[in-house]
């Protein structure tokens, strides 16, 4: 695996002998793929010994990540799984795009979730999953609110204020999500996708 840079330097133009900066392309590609390495790690290292016991210099080690790199971005191992995973939620939601009736990526969710099964069970016995939800469930009211706002609601059905009642129904997304993998995952995410949002409508 090649060794992420730690921070952007200055390229010499041989050419003209000027300096100019790398490309923020060239930058950004560094930084997903720093990203990539660290939450394989971390994965792999939550269901092999646990995630508590885990250390960033443990992260640093398995990912081949500098420390300076490793703080440019994050502040500890609990931010980089808390970004991370808002940075998934937001993907997810990218990908549902416009899909006419669907207010969240929950089907994109449940899939994702139960192919990583054993980290999802590593982070509840680590004591990060009400944080990680908690923050899913801010990441996914901010998407579906303004769906909601969006919506035309039959007449005579009382409204409330979209913010409240995307907070709710993001907050149910993630207590089905938790019962879900309890329970084995005994239906499949297209059908709970699809109980999600007969419920909410």
């Amino acid at each position: 695996m090649q060794r992420p840079i730690a921070r952007e330097r200055a390229l010499t133009d041989r050419r003209g002998g000027s300096v100019r900066k790398r490309a923020p392309q060239a930058h950004d590609r560094r930084v997903k793929r720093t990203t990539r390495a660290l939450i394989q790690a971390l994965v792999e290292l939550s269901i092999d010994q646990g995630y508590s016991a885990i250390t960033v210099q443990d992260l640093l080690d398995r990912a081949d990540v500098g420390r300076s790199t490793f703080y440019a971005h994050y502040r500890g191992k609990d931010d980089l799984v808390l970004r991370s995973f808002e940075r998934l939620l937001e993907g997810l939601d990218r990908q549902m795009g416009a899909a006419p009736g669907r207010l969240a990526p929950v089907r994109e969710l449940f899939e994702h979730v139960g192919g990583f099964s054993p980290f999802h069970r590593a982070m509840a016995r680590g004591g990060m999953l009400d944080r990680l939800y908690r923050a899913g469930t801010a990441t996914l009211a901010r998407t579906i609110a303004p769906r909601l706002a969006a919506a035309s609601m039959p007449s005579g059905i009382p409204t409330a204020p979209p913010d409240v009642v995307g907070q709710a129904l993001a907050g149910a997304i993630f207590s089905m999500l938790r019962h879900w993998i309890d329970q084995g995952e005994p239906q499949g995410p297209a059908e709970m996708d699809e109980i999600f949002h007969r419920l909410a409508r």
